[in-house]
C-alpha cells in the first residue's frame, strides 16, 4: 500500500526494514520475529501481525513459545488483545495445515 502514495519512500521505508533492522545481530532472526509478533499483538495490528505471524514460523519459531507469547499479553494489553492475537494465530496455522497444534 506504500508504494500507492509514494513509490520512493516506501522503497526507503522497505530497506530501512529488511535491510538495517533485520539484518542486525543481537538478536536472531526468530527472535526478532517473535518481539515483532508479540508488540502488532499487543498494538492489536491484525493484518501485520498475520504477515509476522507467517514469518514467525517459516524462521523456525516454535509454534508451542509463539502461543506463550500471546497469553503474555494479558497483564499489559488486555484480555481482548490476547483473544485477537490468538484468533490472527489460529486462522494463520489452519491455512498453512499446522492447526492443532501437537504437543511433542
Amino acid at each position: 500500500m506504500w508504494k500507492e502514495f509514494d513509490r520512493e519512500l516506501a522503497n526507503d521505508l522497505s530497506l530501512f526494514i529488511t535491510g538495517n533492522l533485520y539484518s542486525r545481530k543481537v538478536l536472531t532472526l526468530p527472535e526478532r520475529q517473535m518481539v515483532a509478533c508479540a508488540m502488532l499483538a499487543a498494538l492489536r495490528a491484525t493484518d501485520e501481525l498475520k504477515l509476522h505471524v507467517n514469518a514467525a514460523l517459516n524462521v523456525g519459531c516454535d509454534p508451542r513459545k509463539m502461543t506463550e507469547i500471546f497469553f503474555q499479553l494479558a497483564p499489559y494489553a488486555g484480555m481482548p488483545a490476547v483473544n485477537e492475537a490468538l484468533q490472527v494465530y489460529r486462522d494463520v496455522l489452519k491455512e498453512r495445515g499446522e492447526w492443532p497444534i501437537i504437543e511433542p
